[in-house]
This record gives structure tokens, sequence and C-alpha cells, in this order.
């Protein structure tokens, strides 16, 4: 999977920096005017949250990207790299083999509930609540990729659904000799490509659980904004880009626990249903 480091301007002045798709180029074609192929993305500007469609085109000569939805938008853009990945066959096989993903989520919110109850300074405090904020996101998150990653690498038909779902997959091509070397280490080339993808990124992950694990998150607006608030945490230190402290107490934080674990709950329910004898037996 190549990648590509893009930049472009926001009408309302924000500079996005993204990292997007690069689809290989169509080795079939004879000619270079016909080996184009195209990739179509979705940016969401993290300050007022407009969505900017992005055409990627690659061909064997070289590689272009336009921002198609706002007209003649410059965009900066480098050459297509192969990612190095931070992480090994080992951890891809933990995350495969592990059905432990919903305890470390809540071991995390038992962690952040423990915090708020910690008796620190008014000064310090905002700073705790921005780290706290952060981690809760990102452990939603955590639970997100994991858990999806647990699920369909352990099912063919799962497997098979995102294949023929996710147009990342589905454009992938493939030699005779590679398809059953690729078989064989089908689990890790899954699990590597959805490690890979920003689970930030909700308007992948969203329709991702619904296609491929039948699992409706419902409305989560609220997700939505904490990622956003979230990007102001990390990159700001809780300020936003007008320098403005953003909104954070311990009612913000104990209701965005909530909404964690109303979500991670629903999730459960729908990938790990227990059976009602199950639950007899539980308890007896």
């Amino acid at each position: 999977m190549m990648l590509m480091d893009i930049s472009f301007s926001c009408e309302c002045g924000e500079r996005i920096k993204e990292t997007v798709y690069v689809p290989a180029p169509n080795f079939m074609a004879e000619q270079n005017k016909d080996s184009a192929s195209q990739h179509y993305e979705e940016i969401s500007c993290t300050s007022c949250e407009k969505e900017h469609e992005v055409l990627v085109v690659n061909t064997f000569s070289a590689a272009d990207c336009y921002v198609i939805s706002d007209g003649n938008t410059d965009v900066s853009f480098g050459m297509p790299y192969f990612p190095e990945s931070d992480y090994d066959e080992d951890e891809l096989a933990w995350l495969i083999q592990s059905e432990t993903q919903i305890d470390i989520f809540q071991n995390h919110i038992k962690s952040v509930e423990k915090i708020l109850e910690a008796d620190i300074d008014s000064e310090a405090y905002f700073s705790l609540l921005v780290m706290l904020y952060g981690h809760v996101v990102a452990a939603v998150e955590a639970y997100l990729s994991s858990t999806f990653i647990q699920k369909v690498t352990n099912s063919e038909e799962l497997t098979r659904k995102l294949i023929e779902t996710d147009p990342t997959f589905s454009k992938m091509k493939f030699t005779l000799k590679e398809i059953f070397e690729e078989q064989e280490k089908l689990k890790i080339t899954v699990a590597t490509y959805l490690k890979d993808l920003i689970f930030h990124d909700l308007k992948k992950v969203k329709p991702m659980y619904k296609d491929v694990l039948d699992c409706e998150f419902g409305d989560i607006s609220w997700l939505f904004k904490a990622v956003v608030i979230r990007h102001h945490c990390v990159h700001r230190a809780g300020y936003d880009k007008e320098n403005t402290k953003v909104k954070l107490s311990v009612e913000v934080l104990r209701e965005l626990v909530t909404k964690a674990q109303d979500l991670t709950s629903l999730i459960e329910s729908r990938v790990h249903p227990t059976s009602l004898s199950e639950m007899e037996i539980s308890m007896l």
C-alpha cells in the first residue's frame, strides 16, 4: 500500500496536512495514458469541519493530487512511498488473537475516573483535563481498531466482506503466484491494512462497522466533535486556533466517558452477543 503526504489551504485559512492512499497504476495497460488509476477521499478541516473531496491519480510516470470539491485549490504533495510499520508481526498476531479489547478500554476508563477524584489546584487542573480528554478519545479509537481487527481476521466470512466492500482491497491486483502467497498470510495483510488505517477518521470507521460487522453506531456526532476537541488538546495544549481555551470540566469529561461507555457497550452487544443460556449460567 502506497501513501502520499499532501497539504492545502481550506477557505477558512486553516492549512490542512494529511496522508492519502495512492492506488497502484493499471499494470495491464500498454501505454502511460491508459495506466491511470483513481482514488477519491474525503478530508475534513479540523477548524471549520468543511469536507474536501480529494482525487489521487497514479500512472506509470507519476502520481497527482487534486482537491476537486474546491475548484482551483493548490495542492502540495510529495512522492508516493511505502510506509514503515511501527509494529512487527508478533504485535499483529497478538491483536488478531487477543479478546481483551473491552477489558483494556474499561481499565482506561477506571483510571480516568480515579484521576478525576485527585485533589489538584485549579491552575493545574485544566492541564489534567486536557490530558484526560485526549486519553479517553484515544481509548475509544484503540477499542474500535482492535475490536474490528480481532473480529474480521478471525472470520473468513468477515474477511471476505471487508475485501469486497472496502475500495482499497477491491482495487488490489495480484498474480496467481501472489494469490497463493497472500492466502497464507491474509490475516497479517488485513491486520496491517487496518492498523495503518487512521481510526479517528470516523467517516471510514462507521461504514466499515456497518458493512462488515452489521453494527450500526447510531448518532455519534458527539464523537466527531470529541475528535476535533482532542485535536486542540493534543496539538495546542487545550487551546483552539484563536488561542481560546476549550471548554473542559469534570462534567464534560464524565459526559464523554458515559457516551464512550454506551458506544462500546452497544458494539459489544452486537459483535460479542451472549446467549441466554450463558447469561443464566453466569448468574448461578
